[in-house]
């Protein structure tokens, strides 16, 4: 038996068949469609799973689940997505609109950060462990945790906002209306404000003129492209940005004792420049001596597909 998985964001709707033994079969996607009728995004999903099913040669009666990850705020008793704004999904009765166009399947949704988390977990850097704690960074900070080998939602089901925890109080302004969260301080967009209002002070920097004194340019990969051959400028940022980091894993570590850390996200593709200083912080500063393994997510942009498809074995 097979389960499909479909991760809903706001560029694009991906759709995956995982098999039996975990492994991802097939895939494919299309644009978000972005017309101001939810609705028509129904009709994306549906056509995605039916031509992915039609070329795979299954039939969706012998499918365990679609499990659907989203970016936002979910109902999970009802099967609603609370809030997605990228989506414009508010209220949303996603699980009962896909389950229309399948009848007779379980349909499940998730948070996407959750799904993630989950897809690690099953088949990525947490195999092996009964828990994990997932840092997906981009434009925000994603969290998704796994306790006793359960997808950890919250005592009142309200999520698992872990990106908007205070880190630093009255702290720099956060998309979320707060001041000081994780976010503010661990995404890319942290780590870009900071390049350029550097960059802005030291026109001799590598950033700056790499940028052609162009500050709009200077993006996360040209901040750590200049951190890593050793700009003066570039490098004071990224160890400041990797000492958040560093400080924000040690207060998962106090908190949640998880047995592994995994940073995905685009930020993460810096491997061991990345990882090596945010371990170093933690071995110093860690309330436990010993503490989780930090490591990189391994499932990259296929692990809200994988997560998703995973949900049936969580409910």
């Amino acid at each position: 038996m097979y389960s499909i998985g479909v991760d809903i964001g706001g560029s694009k709707i991906a759709v995956g068949i995982v098999g039996e033994d975990l492994q991802l079969i097939s895939k494919k996607s299309l644009p978000f469609p972005h017309t101001g009728d939810p609705m028509d995004s129904i009709k994306t999903i549906c056509s995605l799973i039916s031509g992915l099913l039609a070329e795979n040669r299954m039939d969706i009666k012998k499918a365990a689940c679609i499990g659907l990850a989203v970016p936002g705020s979910i109902d999970y008793n009802r099967g609603i997505v609370i809030d997605a704004h990228n989506l414009d999904y508010h209220g949303f009765p996603l699980c009962k609109l896909v389950g229309e166009c399948f009848p007779g399947c379980v349909v499940h949704v998730e948070n996407d950060a959750n799904a993630a988390a989950l897809g690690e977990f099953y088949c990525g850097a947490f195999r092996g462990c009964s828990s994990g704690l997932l840092i997906t960074i981009g434009t925000g900070i994603g969290g998704g945790l796994v306790l006793d080998g359960k997808l950890f939602v919250g005592g009142k089901q309200n999520g698992f906002e872990f990106g908007h925890a205070v880190l630093v109080f009255n702290g720099e302004p956060c998309t979320c209306g707060q001041r000081g969260c994780i976010e503010s301080y661990c995404s890319a967009a942290a780590l870009v404000r900071e390049g350029r209002k550097a960059a802005d002070q030291h026109h001799e920097s590598m950033m700056f003129q790499r940028a052609q004194g162009d500050l709009t340019r200077i993006n996360a990969k040209l901040v750590m492209d200049c951190a890593r051959e050793g700009d003066v400028t570039a490098s004071a940022i990224y160890q400041r940005y990797t000492e958040y980091l560093g400080a924000t894993a040690c207060t998962a570590i106090a908190l949640f004792d998880p047995e592994i850390i995994a940073f995905g996200g685009g930020v993460s593709n810096d491997g061991e420049f990345l990882l090596s200083p945010i371990r170093k912080y933690a071995d110093q500063y860690a309330f436990f001596k010993h503490h989780a393994k930090i490591v990189t997510a391994e499932l990259k942009n296929d692990a809200g597909i994988i997560g998703a498809a995973m949900l049936h074995l969580q409910r």
